[in-house]
């Protein structure tokens, strides 16, 4: 041991027998800075259990048990009767990873945003350096990616891009140029294969719209009328409501350009005017956004038309949004508390161990008030508005 209390080893590992911190935990901190620093390159055998302790000055059995360490962080492999190898799959850990969460979205509102919170309060809890970019979105690509560009040149160890179909193929692009990896998050289940592309979470509200659809199978529904966005709709109901014989007319509000949420408001609410004074009423409406059926909600209560009464309603929400407008109504509920948490769980689990983890779906149909018992749709078929 030196002078001054400290030994090293040819590339300067340092402990101190003084220092608050374990002389395990020193010598895993110190592997683990060097092998990340690229000290030790891939592939590469460390020194042996014995040799490092003779160079520290410490037990055989401390050595052993940061070994240990690095080898449960995937960091390095134990291969009997060669000793410790520096893997050539090596991750960076998630300790003090850097982590860019993009939002590249038509619009940006409640669900991203909680989302996106939710998962970087989750990544930094772990110990990562997060960034978050919410983009937005528009017509043109061009000008929304430029702040990507910027932060890419960062090297973050991982992005994460929510995106719209509309935009993902282009963001990919950057991203994969820029040389870092990616995981992909949205409605589509069908990726193409990028380099550096770890993984996608794929937003499945398969259960809910089938538990939705079985509740209007048993109550004798016949036609449903969907309010959505169109090919840029969270949910889509349509394919499943047909696979069981109940007729979907589709009324389509497109959010492509960019606008703010007051205006998706009064779009829905004039796209449901114009539908309730035109044709006879529906067995149900299902409305697949929360401004969707704010805006739906007014035009109702201007024209007159009540649920259950005249109609049922089946509504696509947010979780604690506030923006449910109809007491009790049945509801497809998104959960963005859990899927930010979800997303981050799956980030955490590719960052230690270079496996992208399996995302739980954060969707549920909840029955309410305004779609009772099996059975009760008297006096709906063939009503119009005078």
């Amino acid at each position: 041991m030196n002078t001054n209390g400290k030994s090293q080893d040819a590339r300067r590992l340092n402990i101190d027998p003084f220092s608050g911190d374990t002389l395990t935990h020193q010598i895993y901190e110190g592997l683990r800075e060097q092998i990340e620093r690229g000290e030790y390159s891939q592939g590469e055998l460390l020194p042996s259990r014995m040799t490092l302790a003779k160079r520290l000055g410490v037990s055989e059995f401390v050595v052993r048990a940061a070994m240990k360490r690095l080898v449960a962080d995937k960091l390095v492999s134990a291969r009997p009767g060669r000793g410790h190898i520096v893997e050539t799959n090596f991750m960076k850990s998630a300790m003090r990873a850097l982590v860019l969460d993009v939002n590249i979205e038509p619009w940006y509102s409640f669900g991203p945003s909680v989302s996106l919170f939710e998962c970087g309060k989750a990544l930094r809890r772990a110990g990562c350096q997060v960034h978050t970019l919410p983009l937005g979105g528009g017509g043109n690509d061009t000008p929304y990616l430029m702040p990507l560009k910027d932060e890419l040149s960062a090297h973050p160890d991982l992005v994460i891009l929510r995106s719209s179909a509309s935009r993902r193929h282009t963001a990919m692009h950057l991203v994969a140029e820029s040389g870092c990896h990616f995981v992909t998050v949205g409605m589509e289940s069908g990726i193409s294969r990028f380099a550096r592309h770890v993984g996608h979470v794929f937003y499945d509200y398969s259960s809910a719209v089938a538990a939705f659809v079985e509740e209007c199978r048993t109550a004798g529904v016949r036609r449903v009328t969907q309010l959505d966005f169109g090919r840029n709709s969270y949910l889509d109901a349509s394919a499943a409501l047909h696979a069981v014989g109940i007729a979907v007319e589709r009324v389509s509000c497109p959010n492509e350009a960019p606008c703010d949420l007051d205006e998706l408001v009064g779009g829905a609410y004039t796209a449901m005017r114009r539908r309730l004074s035109a044709k006879p009423l529906p067995d149900l409406f299902l409305f697949t956004d929360d401004y969707l059926a704010l805006g739906a909600r007014e035009a109702m209560r201007d024209c007159g038309v009540t649920t259950p009464h005249d109609v049922r309603v089946v509504s696509f929400s947010n979780r604690k949004s506030g923006l449910m407008p109809f007491d009790g109504t049945a509801h497809i509920e998104f959960n963005p508390y859990a899927d930010g948490r979800e997303i981050a769980r799956c980030a955490l689990e590719w960052l230690r161990t270079g496996t992208f983890g399996t995302y739980v779906s954060c969707c549920a149909y909840r029955p309410g008030a305004s779609f009772p018992t099996p059975g009760r749709l008297d006096g709906l078929d063939g009503r119009r508005l005078l």
